[in-house]
């Protein structure tokens, strides 16, 4: 298992140092760009969120910029092949990375990678929040966070928690909850939400740790119950659904988050201009209502928050890695 502790230093001393482009804007920083179409890599397959936000906000660049957007699809090694892909492209702007929490997450679960990411990847927008949630089936004989730990601890070692996969957003949260609530439940990994979203809805597993853009739909429709959802705040499509904080539960308050990239050295003009273009998309109203009905928080925030945003998260997620012993290795 890597050295979390010492790898965790390191990143933050680095964060402490990069990501440093100005803050200041102007009308069109970067007149000349784009001067050739803009390539946008996502690090996971075709038809998942970040897919579709990559197709619907590059559809309205390119009529914005007049020059094409193409959206590639790089998967493969846990995200890192589309996100070195695109540390190791040219630093001019033309090619993006949209990608999500895990990107921060994979230095801590694995021994090396290609890149570094607070040395190769310079963030350019935040575009919105995707929280987890615990759920059960609906006709689960639990109805809230307290009755499901009440549940657990009267069958110790009988339970367990899917999530869709080792080393990801909902394995990390799921541990941090066994850790917390004190629970002897067993995690099941399964191949991708779409499969422990079938087995949790048919009782095949107690309870599932799905992002929520991937079960507002199941949970819309009355096929899954939510027990609780991460972060510091209670999502808006599900007003009634308290927090794991407000249910006693704490150290479930980072955000998954989905967030556009550029190769470090990006010049400091073209970052402004990229920032300023993807933030303006998430509040126009088609994409900003897409992504709600996704079952995502639209956030559109400029490079510098985003960049603050992640030296404040990123050492929370690395102990939580290390004190669950999360490893892709």
């Amino acid at each position: 298992m890597p050295d979390i502790s010492s790898a965790r230093r390191t990143l933050c001393a680095a964060l402490a140092c990069s990501w440093t482009v100005a803050s200041a804007q102007t009308a069109d920083p970067a007149p000349d760009f784009p001067s050739k179409p803009v390539r946008i890599i996502v690090n996971s397959g075709p038809g998942v969120s970040t897919d579709i936000l990559a197709r619907q906000i590059g559809a309205r660049l390119a009529e914005q910029w007049k020059q094409p957007v193409v959206v590639e699809n790089k998967p493969g090694a846990s995200g890192t092949l589309g996100a070195d892909f695109v540390a190791k492209s040219p630093a001019d702007g033309h090619t993006l990375l949209i990608g999500v929490t895990n990107l921060v997450q994979t230095q801590f679960l694995m021994r090396s990678l290609p890149y570094d990411f607070s040395r190769d990847l310079q963030p350019v927008a935040l575009l919105a929040r995707g929280p987890n949630a615990l759920v059960v089936a609906a006709n689960a004989p639990v109805n809230t966070l307290a009755e499901y730990i009440a549940r657990v601890k009267s069958q110790p070692g009988k339970h367990a928690y899917g999530t869709y996969g080792n080393g990801t957003t909902a394995h990390i949260w799921g541990e941090t909850f066994r850790r917390q609530a004190g629970l002897d439940t067993v995690h099941a990994p399964f191949k991708s939400s779409a499969q422990m979203l079938t087995d949790v809805t048919g009782g095949q597993i107690g309870a599932a740790w799905p992002d929520l853009a991937s079960a507002m739909g199941l949970i819309q429709g009355g096929k899954l119950k939510v027990l609780a959802v991460t972060g510091s705040q209670r999502h808006p499509s599900l007003p009634q659904v308290p927090t794991f904080a407000e249910s006693g539960i704490q150290g479930l308050e980072p955000y998954g988050w989905y967030g556009i990239f550029a190769p470090a050295g990006t010049p400091e003009k073209v970052v402004r201009k990229l920032s300023a273009a993807w933030v303006d998309a998430v509040h126009a109203a088609p994409i900003h209502t897409r992504m709600v009905d996704m079952g995502l928080v639209p956030v559109g925030e400029p490079f510098d928050a985003f960049a603050t945003m992640l030296r404040t998260d990123t050492p929370i997620w690395g102990k939580a890695i290390q004190d669950g012993g999360i490893t892709l290795d």
